[in-house]
């Protein structure tokens, strides 16, 4: 898994640096959050396949919560990804951090604060979609969409015990624990519920949109709040 990272991150560096290129030869310098788009979702509501579609839909990167999560816990490629950043915008995340931390009650870890200079770096290089480890709460809401993905309980028991050959039984409580075990996460780092509805800009039922309509519904609200895409 490291060797795969690395190579996704030296890929993702050397995009951002063209694009660097091209923003500064067009005379612009980018220091402030670009806007971006955080998905929280429900266990088996298809929020990871939402975020791909949206992604393919807007020509954004799409960062999972694995991948997230294993940038920030690796300290060699965590350090490649804010330096691609210049000095200026790294002191300035650095401050970021450390005033959410200070004024928005978050628990005061390593791990977190690890994980909010991986993300609000990927903030300041925009045009993306990140998946879970409550992104939402680190970015700036005026250049985020906060999306919550939601679908009927039996609706994501059926749909997760298909695809891991669970019985129905089974399904529901891996559900139900994967649930549980997102709310302690947000609870525990920034103590927030992540079922709030007022933690998000829109909230969507895949289960009766379908990934296809809660995707484009996504798409519109984004496009509708931030213009076109380019």
């Amino acid at each position: 898994m490291i060797g795969s990272i690395d190579h996704f991150v030296d890929q993702q560096i050397s995009l951002w640096q063209e694009e660097r290129r091209i923003a500064e030869r067009k005379g612009v310098h980018a220091h402030a959050q670009r806007p971006m788009i955080c998905i929280s979702r429900e266990y088996g509501a298809r929020g990871a396949a939402m975020g791909r579609m949206i992604a393919d839909r807007l020509g954004f990167r799409y960062y999972s919560q694995e991948l997230v999560h294993d940038i920030a816990e690796q300290a060699h490629v965590r350090q490649q990804v804010i330096e691609s950043l210049d000095e200026r915008v790294q002191d300035g995340i650095a401050e970021w951090v450390a005033g959410l931390i200070k004024r928005s009650g978050f628990a005061p870890t390593d791990y977190l604060r690890n994980l909010s200079k991986v993300v609000l770096t990927l903030g300041r290089h925009g045009k993306g979609v990140i998946i879970g480890r409550g992104a939402h709460f680190l970015l700036d809401g005026n250049t985020t969409l906060r999306v919550r993905v939601i679908a009927p309980l039996d609706a994501r028991v059926a749909r997760v015990a298909e695809r891991d050959g669970l019985s129905e039984a089974d399904a529901r409580a891996k559900v139900t624990r994967i649930d549980d075990e997102r709310v302690a996460f947000n609870r525990q780092h920034y103590n927030a519920d992540i079922r709030d509805p007022n933690n998000y800009d829109l909230v969507v039922n895949a289960g009766t949109l379908g990934v296809e309509g809660a995707s484009a519904q996504t798409v519109a609200a984004f496009q509708f709040r931030f213009g076109p895409t380019t």
